[in-house]
């Protein structure tokens, strides 16, 4: 009966599917946000791969090229991560929807900005869905393309941007990291208030801020070389976590689906995830050398590009 169940659920997925470039079977699971897919860019390609976590298929569609920033995130507010690059040269943000695969296009931001513009979307307003926003850091200014607020002024030339809600009230926080003494400064959205902590070290370590304790609150943390630290943001302590090596890509993210981000790995073709669920650890053969998991998109290096 489970087997006959899993069938009529593959064929329902496929026929939902059928709009997109491709489909093809497959096996697989996981994603960001916790809707059970493994997401991959080909940047020689440009085509994004997704996988089921049903073992029924995954989906191929082109979008973007080599030269454009991944800018994957939920635009449309269906829960789903959407497939969005943003074009320095020209400043456009090219967004497929997934609630009903059509395209969105925005001109904001850009290289005729000096090439300082830095593509930083998110929710910063709450509604459930992330905006086309750029860091600007020659001025320190956060800016935004679909909505006419006014500009906040915060961080400096040097910084890295890292928007997350790390307060827990349901929208993006203003948060840069300082390389120049490896601090995180955050204006939490909630009150106003400016929090700063002095955590991980500059040039060595992966900036991978995201939920990993269930609270609703995006924790600090960095990943370098199969170590991740972990600053709990209920306790505020400093968690280690041993999961990966030297040549694995970080890519933390929901994969199954409990609210909690998962410590993740990427390396040449093979996903290696320590689910916080069970907790249990699993691998997954899905994409190639060369490929970039969206998960690791959404992660920072702790310098100034």
């Amino acid at each position: 009966m489970d087997t006959l169940r899993n069938k009529i659920k593959c064929i329902s997925i496929l026929l939902a599917t059928a709009g997109l470039t491709w489909v093809t079977a497959a096996a697989g699971q996981s994603e960001a946000k916790g809707n059970n897919e493994f997401a991959l860019f080909s940047p020689a390609k440009g085509v994004w791969y997704t996988n089921s976590g049903d073992g029924c298929a995954f989906a191929a569609i082109r979008w973007g090229m080599a030269t454009d920033k991944l800018v994957p995130a939920d635009y449309d507010g269906d829960g789903q991560m959407d497939a969005a690059v943003w074009r320095p040269a020209s400043g456009t943000w090219f967004i497929r929807r997934s609630s009903d695969a059509k395209a969105q296009i925005l001109n904001f931001g850009g290289n005729q900005i000096s090439g300082s513009d830095v593509p930083v979307p998110a929710d910063y307003d709450g509604d459930g869905k992330a905006e086309a926003a750029v860091w600007r850091s020659t001025t320190g200014e956060w800016l935004y393309g679909s909505t006419k607020r006014t500009p906040i002024v915060f961080g400096v030339a040097g910084d890295v941007p890292v928007p997350a809600d790390y307060d827990g009230d349901g929208r993006a926080d203003l948060a840069v990291y300082r390389p120049a003494d490896s601090r995180w400064m955050i204006l939490q959205s909630s009150d106003g208030t400016l929090r700063s902590v002095v955590f991980g070290k500059a040039g060595q370590q992966t900036l991978v801020p995201a939920d990993y304790t269930g609270d609703g609150k995006a924790d600090l943390a960095v990943y370098s070389t199969g170590k991740w630290l972990v600053m709990n943001s209920e306790t505020g302590e400093i968690e280690p976590f041993v999961f990966g090596f030297d040549d694995d890509i970080a890519a933390p993210g929901d994969y199954d689906g409990d609210g909690t981000a998962d410590f993740a790995v990427y390396r040449k073709g093979t996903w290696y995830i320590y689910e916080s669920g069970k907790p249990k650890f699993r691998t997954f053969e899905f994409g190639n050398a060369d490929d970039v998991p969206l998960n690791a998109a959404l992660t920072r290096n702790s310098f100034s590009p």
